[in-house]
């Protein structure tokens, strides 16, 4: 029997988060609906592929040969899936209970729904803001002056990063952070996926943009919440900030410069 949620996890050298993650998930977050995990391994050598093996043999464990980015990793994932919804979730996340479920059972009761998001917290249960609107040049301006700092007290920055949604009740949004992401499997195939010229970052804002030229929400979901142990590694200026700012180049690139808020 099929299960009806595929959570797929992607790690690289991520050997004490996926310790925590998966001790939640098979614990206090263990979801009440049937549940398959894909856990795609991009050339770990900490040891994570044997502690899977070796703890959690249920887990259908995929070992990559090549480094490939998250996008192609998670698109690696989905095709070893075989659940009625594909739960992309990050090996840094830390689930509460009832989590999944509520993000399920929100998407099963509103078929309008393409994507849909928790809300993501820190270890100490502060916000972050996980939900944003898309992108101007003006706003990656104003990201690049205040580094990327969300607690920036500047009214572009807050106003993309959707400072004054409700934290008690789900709200339609531009897209949301890849850390956690439902999304129904036939729906995501239909994506075809993410898109795997982003090497890193952008990747989760692309795909949300598209399930909203498909016609269908994306949906950011207080009521479920998950703990990110959210590393801004390219907060400061170093290889990764780059990439970032290719993939950002990309995206626009993509859509011609012409991205429109749905907000």
């Amino acid at each position: 029997m099929k299960p009806e949620i595929s959570i797929i996890t992607v790690g690289m050298n991520h050997l004490s988060y996926v310790k925590e993650m998966l001790l939640s998930l098979y614990s206090i977050g263990k979801p009440s609906n049937s549940f398959e995990v894909v856990f795609v391994d991009n050339l770990s050598t900490d040891g994570t592929a044997d502690y899977i093996q070796t703890n959690y043999p249920d887990i259908k464990l995929i070992e990559n040969r090549e480094k490939y980015g998250f996008a192609r990793n998670n698109n690696i994932g989905a095709r070893h899936a075989s659940g009625e919804y594909i739960l992309i979730l990050n090996p840094d996340i830390v689930l509460t209970e009832g989590a999944i479920d509520r993000l399920y059972d929100y998407a099963r009761r509103n078929p309008d729904c393409g994507i849909v998001a928790p809300m993501l917290q820190n270890r100490d249960l502060t916000l972050q803001y996980s939900a944003r609107r898309f992108p101007s040049i003006r706003i990656l301006l104003n990201r690049f002056l205040t580094k990327g700092d969300d607690s920036a007290r500047n009214k572009a920055v807050q106003r993309y990063l959707l400072t004054d949604l409700p934290t008690d009740a789900p709200s339609e949004v531009d897209w949301c952070m890849g850390a956690a992401l439902l999304i129904k499997r036939s729906f995501y195939e239909e994506l075809g996926g993410f898109d795997e010229n982003f090497f890193l970052y952008v990747e989760d804002m692309d795909l949300c943009h598209r399930c909203w030229q498909k016609g269908k929400k994306v949906i950011y979901y207080p009521l479920s919440k998950m703990i990110h142990v959210h590393q801004r590694s390219s907060q400061h200026w170093n290889k990764k900030t780059w990439i970032h700012l290719k993939s950002f180049l990309y995206f626009f690139r993509k859509n011609h410069f012409k991205i429109r808020s749905e907000m």
